[in-house]
């Protein structure tokens, strides 16, 4: 039986194309992260090129070493449609991912049930969104670098409410789900300017107040948004893990995307 793979789109782009290149700068970023007491339930990470952002997105990726490493665990992936306009979420119809690193696995089972139990919200499994879309691919070497027993539930989306998404979040999360949204900051500000704009979207995670977002430019901002709001009213906790700008890890400050690494876990 032949597989459906999604092939990757922005190797040699956004990060090396060969495996030992992909292994060493991953590694790099990892052993240069802090490892804190920390269980994640989600994560918010950025996906910019790895030169850029992998430096502030390792910091994330580091805290999953904490989790239980005989588990098995689904990684829920949203992100925004960057190239493809279209209303809803789209999981795309691929059972494998490939990356330098090896395939990696997609729970279509609990797609295809998510789907199956909610024929009225705005869902489709067109690859379409899917095909050059980097915001989830450049998180999914992180993930098997990290991880040794996962699959992934992969979801872009387009023009929707974001208590969608967070319902989706809902349905999904459970003790053997961590949730990983895909987000930059604000864009191609000079370097203090975007600062004082993406100050607001750390004080939307540190008091899991979504009215800071209003100040927020976030690409992101719909799965942003989601899981703010859904750690409030699960009583999850949250952190600011990380934060630079393209200024700070690739030199130019004249124009820089903002970048930040955030955690939500239980006490």
């Amino acid at each position: 039986m032949v597989k459906t793979v999604r092939k990757p789109a922005v190797s040699n782009l956004f990060y090396p194309g060969d495996k030992e290149g992909l292994l060493y700068m991953l590694r790099t970023f990892l052993d240069k992260a802090p490892l804190y007491n920390i269980k994640p339930e989600a994560l918010v990470s950025p996906h910019a090129g790895y030169i850029y952002s992998g430096e502030v997105a390792a910091v994330g990726y580091k805290q999953l070493l904490n989790l239980d490493k005989n588990k098995h665990h689904d990684i829920l992936l949203i992100g925004p449609s960057h190239y493809v306009p279209f209303k809803g979420l789209s999981f795309g119809f691929y059972e494998y991912w490939e990356t330098p690193l090896g395939l990696v696995k997609v729970n279509t089972k609990r797609i295809k049930n998510f789907i199956n139990e909610n024929k009225t919200l705005p869902i489709t499994v067109n690859t379409i969104p899917h095909l050059k879309e980097h915001s989830l691919e450049v998180q999914v070497p992180f993930l098997q670098m990290v991880l040794k027993d996962f699959s992934i539930i992969p979801v872009v989306y387009g023009d929707i409410d974001y208590r969608i998404v967070e319902y989706m979040i809902d349905y999904f999360k459970d003790n053997n789900t961590i949730v990983v949204i895909s987000t930059d900051l604000s864009h191609y500000y000079p370097d203090d300017v975007a600062k004082s704009i993406d100050k607001y979207c750390n004080l939307a995670v540190k008091y899991l107040d979504i009215s800071y977002l209003d100040k927020c430019e976030a690409c992101g901002m719909i799965g942003l948004k989601a899981i703010i709001d859904y750690a409030k009213k699960v009583g999850w906790k949250s952190v600011i893990l990380d934060y630079k700008t393209s200024g700070d890890t690739a030199g130019d400050k004249s124009a820089v995307v903002g970048y930040g690494s955030y955690a939500f876990y239980k006490e």
